[in-house]
């Protein structure tokens, strides 16, 4: 294992498991058994898509047009505003309807656009993974796709070890109880972070 591979293991690693609106979906469906595994590949094509791109210096292309984040922050805040509500106000449905919305089968449809849109509007996902990568693969030189490989390799042992682990609590977390709380803290951290990105301030 090269010192490129685990430094872009570790750095991806940090970021990815920071992302929380990404975290916060995945296992909300892999805790109802419902399109989870889809759903972590997509985010795992994302990441690594985005980190490929950060390290060709897409990420310098991107950080040099601040009106591209500037635009990404006003819709990922909009929806990450309501997408957080939503989960709120879910929390305070009387016992059977949360029972019933936790075991509701969503069209994967639109779940993988839920998930598109967790990610591509998060501007957290463009600082960390195109931006912050991209600049620390520059400095690996000519084991800058070494440096790709452990942060994509990161990405796909956390969201698989996510999946997993919500999928084998499924069946000790049946109670309306645990939806309730599960979507009060869902909503409450996605609106955080909308929060967060309305008052961060962009690298020139």
């Amino acid at each position: 294992m090269s010192a490129a591979f685990l430094s872009g293991f570790i750095t991806g690693g940090g970021l990815i498991i920071a992302v929380g609106a990404q975290n916060a979906f995945l296992l909300e469906q892999a805790l109802k058994r419902h399109w989870a595994l889809s759903i972590a590949i997509l985010f795992m094509i994302s990441d690594a898509l985005s980190i490929s791109l950060g390290a060709l210096g897409i990420g310098a292309l991107i950080k040099s047009y601040p009106i591209l984040l500037e635009i990404t922050r006003i819709a990922g805040v909009l929806f990450l505003t309501y997408f957080g509500l939503s989960r709120i106000k879910a929390s305070f449905a009387n016992e059977a309807l949360l029972l019933s919305k936790a075991k509701a089968k969503l069209p994967l449809g639109l779940l993988l656009t839920t998930a598109m849109a967790v990610t591509w509007l998060n501007p957290h996902f463009y600082l960390d993974t195109l931006i912050l990568m991209g600049s620390l693969a520059n400095q690996w030189q000519d084991n800058t796709y070494q440096f790709i490989m452990g942060g994509v390799s990161a990405s796909v042992l956390w969201f698989l070890t996510l999946t997993l682990i919500g999928r084998l609590l499924a069946p000790y977390l049946e109670k309306a109880s645990f939806w309730r709380w599960l979507n009060r803290f869902n909503g409450t951290l996605v609106i955080f972070i909308a929060i967060q990105i309305t008052l961060m301030s962009f690298p020139e």
